[in-house]
């Protein structure tokens, strides 16, 4: 059954701009079709076509919706990449669960600016594709060091996959039981000395994701499937 988005799950209600054009023109959804909704914070729900005119298509809920906890809590924070590789980070994360993304610029990263719109988009398009009804939220770009302490005020560890760690893995990392982790993906040619050594200084948790060099797209795929995987269903 095809997900559409729509933050606000009421009785009546109609879906106008770019998701009323999928539901036109692309679904070409009539009246009577049922259609499961997604508001992005939780919560699905079945609707049926009610009315479509020019501007909306028109609903109504067939049954209250239901309320799914986060299979799991983690975010990835990403260094940006050359020719956009960090959109399939957002992309494949979210899939997986990934509830905020934090992207930054580190020394060696190749772009050193980028609009967020862009993800926020990617990542709207990724819930709607596999029923997560948890849109993940992109912060603004910052440096290394403002995403370091922005996890952290914002309740989550940081986590850097490194190659420092050869024998460190995820299931070897010793969290608190309610920690959320945020795992660090640096850019091609990984952290500069400095960058590793505040991280050392800072005493933040490091580990490695797999025993071959992986592209940093590869690597933010890879941890979020590993920490999916051994986490327990809440």
């Amino acid at each position: 059954m095809p997900s559409i988005y729509h933050p606000q799950l009421n009785e009546d209600f109609c879906i106008t701009g770019q998701e009323y054009h999928h539901l036109s023109r692309v679904l070409r959804v009539k009246i009577g079709d049922e259609i499961l909704l997604n508001d992005g914070k939780g919560s699905v729900a079945k609707a049926i076509v009610k009315d479509i005119d020019k501007q909306c298509v028109h609903f109504k809920l067939l049954e209250p919706s239901s309320y799914q906890e986060p299979v799991s809590s983690f975010a990835i924070a990403f260094s940006l990449l050359k020719n956009k590789h960090d959109e399939l980070i957002v992309e494949k994360c979210t899939e997986l669960g990934c509830l905020e993304f934090y992207p930054f610029i580190s020394s060696y990263s190749v772009r050193r600016g980028e609009d967020i719109s862009r993800f926020e988009r990617i990542a709207l398009s990724a819930i709607k594709q596999c029923d997560n009804p948890w849109l993940p939220h992109v912060n603004p770009v910052s440096t290394l060091k403002e995403a370091i302490k922005q996890t952290m005020e914002q309740g989550y560890t940081p986590v850097f996959c490194s190659e420092q760690r050869p024998d460190t893995w995820l299931s070897n990392l010793k969290l608190p039981a309610n920690a959320k982790p945020c795992f660090f993906i640096g850019p091609e040619g990984g952290f500069n000395e400095e960058e590793l050594l505040y991280i050392e200084q800072e005493e933040l948790a490091q580990i490695t994701i797999s025993k071959l060099i992986l592209r940093a797209e590869t690597a933010a795929i890879a941890i979020a499937a590993q920490y999916v995987s051994l986490s327990k269903p809440r």
